[in-house]
């Protein structure tokens, strides 16, 4: 029957590709039997789909999207017929590539190649953690797999190679990475680009390898799955050979890759299998078959449900905490009235970060947390030998370290946080793209913002890294000016399911009255005076530039305005009447901001208040550097002057 199984799945994922008029059928048509396998040896239950001990079922090669619908449909998820005929359709459930939270039974979302491999990675980790924190004798309530399929297009990105060191460091043994390996790409044989031997790649970074010959074999595939899981100390991959497009007239072919079928290549396909059930229906004996597989996933998900009852019964905090959405912690408790010195933004952040240490919250840097200071603590580092550990030594390794904190909120149970320098922000963005695409609640904390970073030079400053984020939907990036502004980011962090980048300088500023509430609405009048005449419209340690500004322009009598906008995002969703008293049109709006950013014309009164960089920094000292692009405090009180004399 399992024949028959991955015959269903193959004609019914070309069906949905060849209706579409677009897709991917070599992948369904080769990776058909490592699907299928997926599922057949997986925990899942098809009708609790976020049940929490349920094994994690990751495609980073996410344009195999047919198959999985059409393997989803046969395991009795919520995907119906009509979900699979309206395969790429504008509104269907059942779309491009896998989307958390568009359809049940999507881990990740997934697409970018490599991207579900780390996300994995961060997945076995949580299941790692969590049960080492929350299982208790005779109470295993965590303890599950973390399977990936991947192609040889994942294994070639550098996030995955970033990610598969990681996942051997710390011994992920309960992870599980199915390699669909067809020796083909886009433009052709991978030979053409690619000769490394990735069973001793793996070797060497300490996985588990086992070799399938036959990926179109079930039975081998399944005792590779048993095996992989018998594991002790190291993850596994499983090298399957397979051929793109089997059983097309396109076989082994790199054309079979992403053009659909015709009709007359589909029934020839069908002809070649000897599969004749019409066009998306399942034979009666497969789901008779199909339903027993289920049955038995039932009955140890009863089993499970069971203990998870008495676990709650026995250990009610450490199940509510479990199960907790957001950390409901009141940072307005630790708001202090301005100092009028100076504060380290690096160590403020250290120390808010550490008052959530009791909290299920995770995450490390990518090896500057000596600079960044992000990091818990009296804690160990997550390793093999310390479970409990709660910072993660991600290495040199950006680009894996925000996937795996993908993963690990994805998991459910915990957050995660990651950080780096600013101008590294460009090796994350594929994955803040995708927390904020999956409404991951993943904190990203950015040190060293802007060129005052001085004599590491341009490389290391950031210019246009805040625009990029502003940018995109779904992502709050917040720029505080001081601590109790950091604090309310925190704040909202905490108490929303969305992700936030918190952005912060380097240099040491002046900590100046800055408000925790009124941070909270995105953007406020830091600094209000009657019968101003002139607001300066500010961000993070911009803000304290201006209000030394503002002081300057009060003794030659320009009565001034200063407005925080640590959240532009934040602010946008204020009320109009809000907006409007903030950012009052009557007098003159000039933004200011050290950074390559183009918001700031929504703002302006014209494009003339608009002081921003144009070009990328110059290594030398931070307040050199400033004072050259005319960000000191006496060259932006200058500008300003020039400003409000010729308008």
């Amino acid at each position: 029957m399992d024949d028959i199984a991955t015959s269903y799945l193959r004609v019914t994922s070309v069906l949905e590709i060849e209706r579409a008029k677009s897709g991917h059928p070599g992948v369904a048509l080769g990776g058909a039997k490592i699907i299928y396998s997926i599922y057949k040896n997986a925990f899942f239950n098809p009708k609790d789909d976020k049940y929490i001990n349920r094994d994690r079922i990751v495609f980073s090669a996410g344009h195999a999207s047919a198959l999985i619908y059409a393997c989803l449909h046969l395991f009795n998820f919520d995907v119906s017929l009509d979900d699979l005929k309206s395969f790429r359709q504008l509104g269907s459930k059942t779309s491009g590539h896998p989307e958390v939270g568009v359809l049940p039974g999507i881990d990740a979302s997934t697409g970018p190649l490599g991207q579900g491999i780390a996300m994995a990675v961060g997945l076995a980790i949580a299941e790692m953690f969590l049960a080492n924190k929350y299982n208790k004798k005779g109470f295993d309530i965590v303890n599950h797999y973390t399977y990936c399929f991947c192609g040889d297009g994942c294994l070639m990105e550098g996030v995955a190679e970033e990610a598969i060191e990681i996942a051997g460091n710390l011994g992920l043994n309960k992870l599980i990475l199915l390699y669909d390996k067809n020796d083909i790409t886009i433009e052709g044989d991978t030979s053409i680009s690619n000769k490394s031997n990735v069973k001793e790649k793996f070797l060497s970074r300490n996985w588990n390898v086992i070799e399938v010959k036959d990926g179109n074999c079930s039975k081998e595939i399944c005792d590779a799955i048993n095996l992989a899981k018998k594991s002790v100390d190291k993850p596994t991959v499983i090298i399957t050979k397979t051929k793109i497009g089997f059983g097309s007239d396109l076989e082994g072919t790199n054309t079979v890759h992403g053009k659909p079928l015709t009709r007359e290549q589909i029934d020839n396909l069908r002809a070649k299998l000897n599969y004749f059930v019409p066009d998306f229906q399942i034979d009666s004996k497969l789901r008779d078959y199909v339903d027993d597989i289920l049955s038995l996933k039932m009955e140890e998900y009863e089993r499970q449900k069971k203990l998870l009852s008495a676990y709650k019964k026995e250990f009610p905090s450490e199940y509510k905490e479990l199960f907790k959405t957001s950390f409901d912690f009141d940072f307005s408790k630790y708001v202090k009235d301005s100092s009028d010195s100076k504060i380290d933004m690096r160590a403020a952040v250290h120390e808010t970060l550490n008052l959530l240490q009791s909290k299920s919250l995770i995450g490390g840097c990518a090896d500057v947390a000596p600079s960044t200071k992000v990091y818990f603590d009296n804690t160990k580092y997550f390793s093999r030998e310390n479970r409990d550990g709660k910072n993660i030594a991600y290495g040199v390794r950006e680009h894996a370290m925000g996937a795996i904190s993908n993963g690990i909120s994805l998991h459910g149970g915990l957050r995660s946080f990651c950080s780096t320098f600013f101008s590294f922000a460009n090796y994350l963005t594929p994955a803040i793209r995708l927390s904020a695409l999956m409404k991951n609640p993943v904190l990203y904390i950015f040190t060293h913002d802007s060129i005052a970073t001085g004599e590491d030079g341009p490389t290391h400053q950031s210019v246009e890294q805040i625009a990029t984020l502003r940018a995109m939907p779904g992502i709050s990036v917040f720029r505080p000016c001081g601590k109790n502004e950091l604090l309310a980011g925190f704040n909202m962090f905490c108490n929303n399911n969305l992700p936030m980048c918190i952005v912060l300088p380097r240099q040491e500023i002046l900590d100046i009255n800055n408000s925790f509430e009124k941070a909270l609405h995105g953007g406020y009048k830091i600094v209000s005076k009657e019968n101003s005449v002139v607001s300066l419209v500010s961000t993070g340690s911009d803000v304290v530039s201006c209000y030394q500004v503002a002081q300057n322009l009060e003794k030659q009598g320009v009565i001034v305005d200063v407005i925080s906008m640590p959240c532009v995002e934040l602010f946008e969703i204020q009320d109009k009447e809000y907006k409007q008293k903030v950012i009052d049109k009557t007098k003159k709006i000039i933004c200011v901001e050290c950074s390559g950013d183009n918001i700031w014309y929504k703002y302006a009164s014209n494009e003339d208040c608009v002081i921003k960089l144009n070009s990328f920094g110059l290594s030398g000292k931070g307040e050199e550097v400033l004072d050259y692009f005319g960000f000191s405090v006496d060259k932006l009180t200058k500008q300003i002057l020039e400003i409000l004399k010729n308008s």
